[in-house]
């Protein structure tokens, strides 16, 4: 149990107005609980979160045991009909609003599926729910984007233990290693350190792509060998005890007789993290989303390369696309771009120069977190292009 995101959860409903938050679940449908609670829930449940702290438990019998140990809740054990008793705590409580997992735009606070809320708004009455029912989307936002203390210290541990694989994996890259190769590299780290991957399965590869070969979120390919003159990017994300860091890494094979990479290699890379540096050095509390963004597309597109293809960062936490707000251009389906950004959240930043046909490309990602007069970089950044 995190008694820090629930204390939280309780000043924002407080601070909102809103009386009752509402999590309906069966079988681990709603990914949200796991922000609060480490519980699996198998039988139709409700978690009843309040902002007095008087929580409430509705389950099934072969669940209710699950909760006792918390020591937080009032458990309440189904005896016949789940949804007509819901409404009879509901009516007991009157509440004057209820927030529920609703959200069109961010799917982090979207967790209520359809068949739960049919069978709400049928008992509840659909009127009655109209008039109670609020989104939890801004509720969810903050608690999952703004870290305690403790999250932070989790957050840069994954990111240390990333950044210690990754000179480890440098110093053993040849050329003549296929993708899977330097892939089994990572895996190995993985290991040594007790972490799994961020993204698949535990022991999945990390992306390890040649240039040359072609970008794109993709698995190393066994046929793909790493060649002098290549380009060679990774990226690679771990969690450690729940949080994730994700760091990517660009390389150049020297060719024979080279000291140094090519010019225009070097120029795309030099403007990569150029850019990276632009918004490390600008960020700060109270800009917005598509502000950050602009700090980063505006020097890949000043340096005469093709535009950002994605947003120049993201949020990180328990997961490493960890939704709040996104560091994108701004666009009307994506209103999130207008949020503010906050003290305490913490993002992995990446505007790339990504460009087709084999032209000199690169991805340099930093993690960093949010401070009161800028930001703090929890990676040790890439400056200088790897040469192999």
């Amino acid at each position: 149990m995190d008694l820090e995101k629930i204390k939280q959860l309780e000043t924002l409903l407080e601070k909102s107005n809103v009386d009752m938050y509402l999590v309906l679940s069966r079988e681990d449908s709603d990914i949200t609980m796991s922000l609060f609670l480490d519980v699996h829930i198998v039988a139709q449940t409700a978690i009843i979160f309040r902002r007095n702290g008087k929580h409430i438990v509705l389950t099934g019998a072969t669940d209710a045991n699950a909760y006792s140990s918390f020591g937080i809740f009032e458990i309440i054990t189904v005896e016949d009909d789940f949804y007509r008793e819901l409404v009879e705590i509901i009516d007991k409580i009157e509440p004057n609003k209820i927030a529920l997992n609703i959200s069109t735009t961010d799917y982090l606070a979207d967790g209520l599926t359809m068949g739960q809320y049919l069978c709400l708004e049928s008992t509840l009455r659909s009127d009655r729910l109209k008039e109670l029912e609020v989104s939890s989307e801004d509720l969810l936002n903050e608690i999952r984007s703004v870290k305690s203390e403790y999250e932070i210290k989790l957050i840069e541990k994954a990111v240390q233990i990333t950044c210690d694989i990754y000179d480890e994996v440098r110093s053993e890259i040849r050329v003549g290693m296929s993708e899977t190769e330097i892939g089994d590299l990572f895996v190995a780290g993985l290991k040594k350190y007790g972490v799994i991957n961020a993204l698949g399965g535990s022991y999945n590869y990390p992306l390890v792509m040649i240039n040359r070969c072609g970008l794109a979120h993709r698995e190393p390919v066994s046929s793909y060998v790493l060649e002098k003159g290549d380009i060679l990017i990774c990226d690679f994300s771990v969690i450690y005890e729940g949080y994730c860091s994700d760091i990517a890494r660009s390389f150049y094979v020297l060719k024979d007789n080279e000291k140094r990479a090519p010019k225009d290699v070097q120029d795309a890379f030099d403007t990569t993290v150029k850019a990276v540096s632009n918004i490390i050095s600008n960020m700060k509390p109270g800009l917005k989303g598509y502000e950050i963004d602009s700090l980063g597309r505006s020097v890949i597109e000043a340096g005469g390369y093709p535009t950002i293809r994605h947003s120049a960062g993201h949020q990180l936490g328990r997961k490493v696309h960890d939704g709040g707000t996104p560091l994108s251009p701004y666009s009307e389906n994506r209103p999130r771009t207008m949020n503010k950004i906050r003290v305490n959240e913490v993002y992995a930043i990446e505007p790339t120069v990504i460009q087709d046909n084999g032209l000199p490309s690169f991805i340099v990602e930093e993690d960093i977190v949010v401070s009161k007069n800028g930001v703090r970089v929890l990676s040790r950044r890439q400056t200088e292009l790897w040469l192999i």
